[in-house]
């Protein structure tokens, strides 16, 4: 059993969905509209559930879809009317929530991310690459060409409310088939704009309720909106003229988000880089923490072959936590540890540095990029839904 990508719904054997490839009559899906954000238009939905006397192995008639579209159909979510790719059914997607303030670093993250997931996806002799072309597309022009080609930093991700905002659409990547079977495995990503996690309003809209049914929510927490240590990294790292919420407002509106659902949260200390330039503050407590070789935030194994190193990712997880005390960052913790619904999240704090030196304005440092732990949420995500391990 796999999920939706959009909804993250389970896609269960007892309810099925199709609509044409090419319908003739269109109009506007209410269904579709509540959970894509904005107004879509489709063709007819045919639905079809299980009978109660079905026997064990049922399922739809092979020209079932064809017969009541009159000509080709395709498969979409009963849930969300997404259209899925064709044999997502057979197939076991991780779907996994990007959260954070605005210019927490979530887009350039995802764009280092899938570039080393590919790094490591050669290691593991599989083949990690867009599974539509909608992905191949938005990946293309949205994050892999502005930062990798034109090397300029990357726009904030588009608010749901604004006239065509690319994150609407789930970032499908295929993984290869698994180590242990054959089954066809795939990554979903849906990025959200900070613009939409700061308003609480959004609490209960249907288009943000994916969040409860992910495999992982991925939060992100810029540092550098620490005055105490913006402060101390005047003249070491250039300022940042992008402003963003408070990332504390933000976590709890996403675990309001979240209410009774269950997904791994990876609660995750970005642009890591600008700690670790504390380490030249000399005579303060900063310099003292940032200069211990033997921490696990100072290397980087996310590259290694599987599994997953759980023994590292649980001394980081540590380190990260007592990091975020020292940042002031205390009700970040505790937020996690009591969330507004009361059910303890499976949780894991972590490190990551996307580019691995800042950047100057709004153009790459001349270093270039080296992105540093990016792997490890999404390693962990993937190991809980036993991917890769």
């Amino acid at each position: 059993m796999t999920k939706c990508p959009r909804c993250f719904t389970a896609l269960t054997g007892d309810r099925y969905a199709w609509t044409a490839v090419a319908p003739t009559d269109v109009e506007v899906d209410d269904v579709a509209t509540k959970y894509h954000g904005s107004p879509v238009r489709s063709g007819k939905i045919f639905e079809l559930q299980r009978p109660a006397d079905a026997a064990d192995d049922w399922a739809p008639e092979d020209d079932y879809a064809t017969g009541k579209a009159g000509g080709p159909a395709v498969e979409v979510c009963p849930q969300c009317h997404f259209r899925l790719p064709v044999g997502w059914r057979d197939g076991r997607a991780a779907c996994i929530a990007m959260a954070g303030a605005r210019a927490t670093g979530k887009t350039v993250y995802i764009a280092a991310l899938v570039k080393t997931l590919q790094l490591l996806g050669e290691r593991l002799n599989r083949v990690v690459e867009p599974a539509t072309g909608e992905t191949e597309v938005n990946f293309r022009e949205h994050y892999e060409r502005p930062l990798f080609e034109e090397r300029g930093i990357l726009e904030s991700t588009p608010a749901s409310h604004t006239g065509n905002p690319y994150q609407r659409e789930p970032l499908i990547f295929s993984l290869g088939p698994g180590l242990r079977d054959d089954t066809r495995q795939y990554l979903v990503i849906r990025d959200v704009a900070g613009e939409d996690l700061e308003n609480p309003g959004n609490v209960d809209a249907t288009h943000m309720q994916f969040f409860a049914q992910a495999d992982g929510v991925v939060f992100m927490f810029d540092p550098l909106k620490v005055e105490s240590v913006r402060q101390q990294l005047h003249d070491l790292v250039p300022a940042q003229e992008r402003v963003g919420g408070d990332p504390r407002s933000v976590l709890r509106t996403v675990l309001s988000i979240i209410g009774t659902g269950t997904p791994n949260l990876a609660v995750v200390l970005s642009k890591f880089d600008a700690l670790q330039a504390l380490e030249r503050v000399e005579g303060s407590d900063w310099s003292e923490i940032m200069s211990q070789r033997g921490a696990a935030f100072l290397r980087d194994p996310s590259l290694q072959r599987a599994p997953y190193h759980e023994v590292d990712g649980q001394l980081l997880h540590e380190e990260v936590r007592s990091l975020l005390d020292k940042l002031e960052a205390r009700s970040m913790v505790m937020s996690v540890d009591q969330p507004p619904a009361g059910n303890a999240l499976p949780s894991r704090f972590f490190a990551v540095s996307a580019l691995g030196v800042s950047p100057v304005g709004d153009r790459l440092h001349d270093s270039g990029i080296s992105p540093f732990r990016c792997l490890d949420p999404v390693r962990w995500i993937l190991a809980q839904r036993g991917v890769w391990v």
